[in-house]
């Protein structure tokens, strides 16, 4: 028997951040939609479901009709049984959320959940990223207008040290990128020292109330993965490889180092 995707964990906690940013009170969603507060309440959570018809409706309350086709194809996924899943299948039972605004739904939902871990192997993660550095890799940052930024107590991130020491952005940008990451203020940010055995890229844990959802922001998408508690380990094991005393070492040689190569690159220009 299928099973429901955390992914409808994701859909509901983007209506819940559309409404209050449209300061919607939760009795009249309720009221569009003839169910109780505490239905409502339940389906942004991600406990019960939410009919497309309920989805278009809100979507056009909140003033986000445009996100009401990609909310829907999260709300309805299911895991398939053991049985149904090729073996040869990539990240089998995953849904991409591909649609545009992608990244802004993840920021949405990333911003009414209890915690978000996110764990980075080879880039600055989006709502880190200065704009210089974002136009540097030729990718879209969300860390812009809407993004989940670092607050004390609710976005952790970790970070490869390799990211620290890359020669694909111009030292002098990267420098820039550290010297920011350096003074941040809000939110905790820890390296690794040396390699992570992780997935490359991208990998986000959204705590939520009803449980965790994990997902791989990728340039052209968002992939919301079935719940694996080995993922939530990996997170937590790298994690307790840090401390803030080594993070900020490991960042300011990083700095230094890029400082030196910019340094060297204008001598030669």
């Amino acid at each position: 028997m299928a099973m429901t995707h955390p992914a409808v964990r994701v859909a509901g906690g983007y209506l819940r951040d559309a409404r209050e940013r449209r300061y919607v009170l939760p009795e009249q969603a309720a009221a569009l939609l003839a169910v109780s507060e505490e239905t409502v309440l339940a389906m942004e959570a991600g406990r019960t479901g939410i009919t497309s018809e309920g989805i278009s409706r809100l979507s056009h309350l909140y003033r986000c009709p445009e996100d009401a086709q990609a909310l829907r194809k999260l709300a309805h996924t299911l895991i398939a049984p053991a049985a149904d899943i090729r073996h040869d299948a990539v990240a089998a039972g995953a849904v991409r959320d591909a649609a545009a605004g992608h990244h802004r739904r993840l920021a949405g939902c990333a911003r009414q959940a209890r915690e978000v871990r996110w764990l980075s192997t080879t880039l600055i993660p989006p709502p880190l990223q200065t704009s210089a550095y974002a136009s540097a890799i030729g990718c879209p940052s969300f860390a812009l207008p809407g993004a989940p930024l670092p607050s004390p107590g609710h976005t952790v991130y970790v970070l490869a040290e390799r990211i620290l020491h890359t020669q694909h952005v111009a030292p002098e940008v990267m420098a820039q990128q550290l010297r920011y990451l350096l003074d941040l203020e809000g939110g905790e940010v820890r390296v690794v020292p040396g390699r992570i055995a992780a997935p490359e890229g991208h990998l986000v844990e959204l705590r939520m109330a009803a449980g965790s959802a994990f997902a791989r922001p990728e340039h052209d998408g968002v992939v919301y993965l079935p719940q694996d508690g080995r993922l939530s380990v990996l997170v937590s094991g790298a994690w307790d490889l840090t401390t803030p005393a080594a993070t900020r070492e490991l960042l300011l040689y990083a700095a230094q180092e890029q400082l030196g190569r910019a340094y060297v690159h204008a001598g030669a220009a």
